[in-house]
């Protein structure tokens, strides 16, 4: 039996190290935050983020092209409250270098975290954000992927003490290690 291996990253990775995971990863799950370095410094204290990201995901696509399994890669976007341009330019790239190489997952689920050692955007992303960057899709022809739905509020921050983390209305379990069953009954 051989079990599928994912590679969940921030897309943060040197080429180099990608090649490591030659042969051993069925499907890569990178982040690609932004591709502009101001907000990159500002966000994630890392300016160079936008070049890395761009050229492991790359190497990702290359990998999972070139290997002889069902390799995949599915490219993750968080739309930032605010900074649309930056989801615009992550959009463009993905389809210039990724349509039909990878599947978009485009998230809606930013919720700021009060606290936090770096400002963040402060407020849930606006239904008017989101149709924006849903008629983006359109505009830029992409049509492979996932859209998460626009829901506002915590409900997406887990609660890993409860059996099931999400609230029931945006989840339903289909396995939980305290089970001996392989499904959840509703």
């Amino acid at each position: 039996m051989k079990i599928p291996a994912l590679w969940n990253s921030s897309g943060y990775e040197n080429t180099e190290a990608l090649e490591l995971l030659r042969d051993h990863i069925d499907i890569y799950l990178p982040d690609l935050k932004t591709l502009d370095s101001g907000i990159a410094a500002k966000y994630f204290n890392a300016p160079d983020y936008p070049q890395t990201a761009d050229a492991a995901i790359k190497k990702m696509m290359e990998m999972a092209d070139s290997a002889s399994q069902n390799a995949g890669v599915i490219i993750r976007h968080l739309i930032l409250p605010g900074l649309l341009d930056s989801s615009r330019s992550v959009l463009r790239w993905f389809a210039e270098n990724a349509s039909g190489r990878a599947q978009l997952s485009l998230m809606t689920q930013y919720t700021s975290i009060p606290g936090r050692e770096r400002t963040m955007p402060n407020r849930y992303l606006l239904e008017e954000e989101y149709d924006t960057v849903l008629y983006w899709l359109k505009e830029f022809g992409i049509e492979d992927g996932f859209c998460q739905e626009l829901v506002t509020g915590s409900d997406w921050l887990p609660d890993f003490r409860r059996k099931n983390p999400f609230p029931s209305r945006l989840s339903v379990p289909v396995w939980h290690y305290s089970q001996s069953e392989t499904s959840v009954s509703e």
